[in-house]
């Protein structure tokens, strides 16, 4: 029985371990050969623009969050002492302002009063000084008059001289006293016109004009709110873009600087929202076409292929990242392109794919490739879509009859 197992039954078993091996070992290197791609994948890691204290985490890893979405926030006690501070001066400056308008418009009042006082003592000292000048005016025609009648019975001896004397002086004094007051009127008349005229520049916004220095501080207030309020809103944290949860670097309590992520979140790539980008080997660099169709295939996820098509080529060859290298220490050059689904597929942020390049070009192309310089199947970096879709076929060793 012995001898059956080791000459019948174990030369099978050890060519059939032989071939699993071989085939394992010939898709390993089938997809090795082919191009490896990863959907575009964009991490955007929250930070506060100033330390401060997480009050709550909002949101858990793995959890899917939408653009403008709370994710964390963080204490803002300090905050709200400054608005009760400022909430303080500006009560302080509004009693103020009630208080400085009554006294400047009863400061303006009395001022206003004063100035109407001294206007009507002008007016009343012009008045005055003319009604004695015509008082003395009358006195001195009348004077002159008696003068000039005494002073022709004098000459005819019918009279005293001394009398004549007395009204000269009489005469000479009322005259000196019109003489004065023909100087005082026009002096009064200044006085007034000056009185009036500082009644006029008066302000007739006295109060409006007291009240500026208050309502400036009331405006630094209000400046100082606003500014409040934006470092109010910078103490909550929200998603910068759709995505999910990759890590949450701070938890509620500790606290949290500018130069520390919060947490991170992972969303899709800036451009297409089905798009994959390809890392094409040195050798593979030159010998694809925009709109040359593409089969996408997940590693390590099984599934059915995807097609897709090259939208953009890289402008250069480069040194790859080290997911795309084939030994991650070893640099190792070549190209990056963009493929795109040709239809909707739900794609994880860095999921990875093997690429394989079809040879010719896509119908879901939005570029007539056909048009273009013709693409040599030869050269292409994978083989025809239907070379892809063949099952694999192993040929078994003929049995040999048994002597």
């Amino acid at each position: 029985m012995s001898s059956y197992i080791r000459t019948r039954i174990l030369p099978w078993v050890v060519w059939a371990g032989t071939m699993t091996g071989a085939t394992w070992l010939w898709l390993d290197v089938r997809a090795e050969g082919a191009a490896l791609g990863f959907a575009l994948g964009v991490e955007h890691e929250v930070r506060p623009p100033a330390a401060g204290r997480v009050q709550t985490i909002e949101v858990a890893p793995g959890q899917h969050v939408r653009a403008g979405q709370v994710v964390a926030v963080l204490d803002a006690s300090e905050l709200d002492a400054e608005q009760a501070i400022l909430a303080a001066e500006r009560a302080k400056l509004e009693a103020s302002l009630g208080a400085v308008r009554a006294e400047t418009t009863m400061a303006a009042d009395d001022k206003v009063s004063a100035a109407e006082a001294t206007v009507a003592e002008a007016d009343m000292a012009v008045r005055t000084a003319r009604s004695n000048r015509e008082i003395r005016a009358a006195e001195l025609r009348a004077v002159s008059a008696q003068f000039d009648a005494l002073s022709g019975l004098v000459k005819d001896r019918m009279a005293d001289r001394r009398d004549l004397d007395a009204l000269k002086v009489k005469r000479a004094a009322l005259r000196k006293e019109v003489e004065a007051a023909d100087t005082l009127v026009p002096e009064l008349v200044r006085q007034a016109a000056a009185a009036r005229a500082r009644r006029q520049s008066l302000p007739t916004d006295a109060t409006e004009l007291a009240l500026r220095p208050v309502r400036a501080e009331l405006a630094v207030i209000a400046g100082r709110e606003q500014l409040l309020a934006v470092r109010r809103e910078q103490t909550v944290l929200r998603a910068p873009a759709d995505g999910q949860v990759a890590a949450v670097h701070v938890p509620a309590g500790a606290v949290a600087g500018p130069n520390a992520p919060v947490l991170t979140i992972v969303s899709r790539g800036p451009g297409d929202d089905d798009e994959v980008v390809v890392c094409l080997r040195e050798g593979q660099a030159g010998q694809v076409r925009i709109g040359e169709a593409v089969l996408l295939r997940s590693r390590g996820a099984g599934g059915a292929a995807v097609t897709a098509h090259v939208t953009r080529l890289g402008p250069q060859i480069g040194e790859l990242p080290e997911r795309c290298r084939r030994n991650p220490e070893l640099p190792e050059w070549g190209r990056e392109i963009a493929v795109a689904l040709d239809e909707p597929a739900p794609l994880l942020p860095g999921q990875a794919f093997s690429v394989s390049f079809l040879g010719y070009p896509s119908p879901c192309a939005p570029v007539d490739v056909a048009s273009s310089s013709a693409v040599d199947a030869g050269v292409l970096a994978a083989p025809k879509l239907e070379a892809m879709l063949e099952p694999t076929r192993a040929a078994a060793p003929e049995r040999s009859e048994a002597p």
